[in-house]
């Protein structure tokens, strides 16, 4: 590699970004993409297009996830949820989870990938590219998944589940979890979302507030006792307290979890007595 092309693309991509960052994503770009395509790279990245888009994935735990625009790039913050919640439910005889809103595929791919006492994951999106890409990555990621999945499209709003014998049997051990748009359009302007993200992040994916919560509670959680977990992602404290409310308070335990910087992240819950009361060792405050 020629150090006069390294100074040039470290030179375009800090017009935009700091130095020490510019230099970092120079480098990812030589090792990902051939030589003729550098250049190029460097100046997509120097108008705020997203590194996973320009070098075409994502590293999502031992997965490698491709991520086109269109589609929501997979977040450090969502694969150290996944990770923690593998490592809890390991042991845990699963029937089923459904991801709900997959997206890129990366969280159902990414419990495939850990949690051998699965028997089958469910991924849904209601976008024909998420479903597209989703697919692509179970593809490009099957040697390393010892789980099955399969994937799906279809609408929370719609109440769409796969047709399968153990979402109707109450006594199946079944979770479901999802990532999904959970910023209200008051926010989706704010200082703490990205300007490369608005630009070049599907809106579809990023914009909306207790609605879905409310969907996956009550199309889903309250009219299935097949489902016996739940694990989702969201950024406030009152689609937490949604969740809580929707949910009876004598059947579920509905708690709260923080990230790794202390940042709210993660609603959760268990039916009582279930196998999955080991998800206790994630949550932060009960609500």
């Amino acid at each position: 590699m020629s150090s006069k092309v390294l100074a040039k693309m470290v030179e375009t991509i800090s017009k935009t970004f700091p130095v020490k960052q510019a230099r970092k994503e120079a480098v990812w770009i030589t090792q990902e993409l051939p030589e003729d395509e550098w250049i190029k790279a460097s100046h997509l990245r120097s108008k705020l297009v997203p590194l996973q888009y320009i070098l075409g994935s994502q590293p999502f735990g031992k997965l490698s996830i491709s991520c086109k625009q269109g589609v929501l790039i997979p977040r450090l913050d969502t694969e150290e949820w996944v990770i923690e919640a593998s490592e809890i439910l390991r042991n845990v005889k699963i029937n089923r989870i459904l991801d709900y809103c997959t997206g890129s595929g990366c969280i159902g791919l990414g419990f495939a990938s850990e949690l051998r006492n699965t028997s089958r994951i469910d991924c849904i999106d209601y976008k024909d590219e998420a479903v597209d890409l989703a697919r692509k990555n179970l593809e490009l990621n099957s040697s390393n998944l010892p789980v099955q999945v399969k994937i799906y499209k279809g609408s929370i709003f719609d109440q769409y589940l796969p047709r399968d014998a153990n979402y109707l049997d109450e006594e199946s051990q079944n979770m479901l979890v999802s990532n999904p748009p959970y910023i209200p359009e008051r926010d989706l302007m704010s200082p703490e979302v990205e300007e490369s993200v608005l630009r070049f992040e599907p809106r579809d994916a990023l914009l909306g507030d207790s609605e879905f919560f409310e969907g996956l509670c009550s199309k889903i959680l309250i009219n299935h006792k097949s489902f016996k977990g739940f694990i989702f992602e969201l950024g406030y404290i009152s689609q937490a307290q949604t969740v809580a409310n929707l949910l009876d308070h004598n059947v579920w335990t509905v708690g709260i979890r923080n990230d790794q910087s202390g940042k709210l992240r993660n609603v959760l819950g268990w039916r009582s007595n279930s196998s999955f009361a080991v998800l206790k060792d994630m949550v932060h405050q009960y609500l």
